[in-house]
C-alpha cells in the first residue's frame, strides 16, 4: 500500500513538471531552443562530460567504502565497472535500491560476494548519498544569504528549518549509532556500525558526488548565461535534492521544473536554462546509461558463449 501510495505521488510529480516544461517550451519556441542546442560548442560539451567522467569516479568510491566495509577485496577493475553500470542504470531508472541491487548481484556473485552482503552494500551506498544530500542541502542553505539574487524569491526560513532537522538527524545517528558502535543486523548479518573515519567518509564522498553534478551543470550554462556558481550551485543542489526525494526516475521533469521555478533569470534567457537542461541530461544521464546497456548486452553475450563451450 505504501509503495502505491509513493509511485501516485510521484507520478503526480512527473505529471505537473512536464506540464511545466512543455509550457516553457511552448513559450520559448521548439525552433529557438534547438537552434541554442546545436550551437553549444563541442569544447563546452567535452569539458562537462570531463566533469561527468569524474562524479562517476567519485560514484566507484560508494563501492570502495562498501566493500571495504564488509572486509571485501574486489579488483579494482570489477569494482569500476559495476558502479559504472550500476548507477548509470539506477540514476536513470530510478529505485537504485532495485536496479542497482542487480546490477551489483549481476557482478559480484561471480566473485563469491554473497546476496546477503549485496543487501549490505546497497544499503550502506544508500546511507552514503543520503548522508552526502544532506551535508550539500545544509551547505546551499546555508549560502542562501551570500546569495541577493534569491532574497526576494525564496522564503529562508522553510529551507533552515529542513536543515535543521538535517542537523538533528544526523547528530541522532552520530550519537546514537556511530559513537557507542553499535551492532547492526541485516538479512541475518550482524555488522558493526561504521566507525568515525568511514562515517566522515561517506560525508565527503557523498557531498563531492552532488557538489560535481552542479559543476557540470554550470560548465554548460555559463556559455549561454553571465550568472555566479554560487547562485546556480544553490539552485541547482535545492532543486536536484528535492527531485531525487521526489523518486521520479532520473528525477525527470522535477528538476527541471523547479530549477526554472527557483532561477531568478530573465525571461529572455529561459531558452538558454532549458537548453542547458537538455544537454545536462543527455551528457550525465542518457550516454552513460546507453554505455551500460551496451556493455551489459556484450557481457550477456560473452557470457553464453563462454558457458557453450563448458557444456
Amino acid at each position: 500500500m505504501l509503495n502505491r501510495i509513493i509511485q501516485l505521488i510521484s507520478l503526480f510529480f512527473f505529471g505537473m513538471a512536464f506540464w511545466l516544461i512543455v509550457k516553457e517550451v511552448e513559450h520559448v519556441g521548439l525552433s529557438r531552443l534547438i537552434t541554442l542546442i546545436i550551437n553549444t560548442p563541442f569544447w563546452v560539451l567535452v569539458l562537462a562530460f570531463i566533469f561527468v567522467v569524474a562524479d562517476y569516479i567519485v560514484l566507484m568510491v560508494y563501492d570502495v567504502l562498501a566493500l571495504d566495509y564488509i572486509r571485501r577485496k574486489v579488483p579494482l577493475k570489477t569494482v569500476f565497472k559495476t558502479a559504472l553500470v550500476g548507477f548509470s542504470v539506477s540514476n536513470t531508472a530510478g529505485h537504485s535500491y532495485l536496479s542497482g541491487g542487480a546490477i551489483r548481484y549481476l557482478f559480484y556473485t561471480p566473485i563469491g560476494i554473497s546476496q546477503s552482503q549485496i543487501l549490505v552494500i546497497i544499503a550502506f551506498e544508500t546511507l552514503t548519498l543520503f548522508m552526502g544530500m544532506g551535508l550539500i542541502y545544509v551547505f546551499a542553505t546555508a549560502c542562501l544569504p551570500l546569495v541577493p539574487e534569491l532574497t526576494e524569491t525564496m522564503h529562508y526560513v522553510w529551507y533552515f528549518c529542513i536543515s535543521g532537522l538535517i542537523v538533528v538527524a544526523f547528530l541522532m545517528y552520530y550519537f546514537i549509532v556511530v559513537v557507542p558502535k553499535r551492532k547492526l543486523k541485516i538479512k541475518g548479518v550482524q555488522l558493526n556500525a561504521p566507525s568515525k573515519i568511514m562515517t566522515a567518509l561517506q560525508l565527503l564522498t557523498g557531498f563531492a558526488d552532488n557538489f560535481l553534478l552542479s559543476i557540470i551543470f554550470y560548465s554548460i550554462l555559463r556559455y549561454h548565461i553571465d550568472v555566479d556558481f554560487l547562485l546556480v550551485f544553490v539552485v541547482f543542489t535545492l532543486a536536484q535534492i528535492t527531485a531525487q526525494v521526489s523518486q521520479v526516475p532520473g528525477g525527470l521533469g522535477v528538476f527541471a521544473s523547479l530549477f526554472l521555478l527557483m532561477f531568478p533569470h530573465l525571461p529572455t534567457e529561459k531558452g538558454a536554462v532549458l537548453a542547458t537542461l537538455f544537454i545536462y541530461r543527455i551528457l550525465y544521464f542518457f550516454i552513460p546509461f546507453f554505455v551500460a546497456l551496451f556493455y551489459l548486452g556484450f557481457y550477456e553475450i560473452k557470457k553464453r558463449i563462454y558457458a557453450s563451450k563448458n557444456e
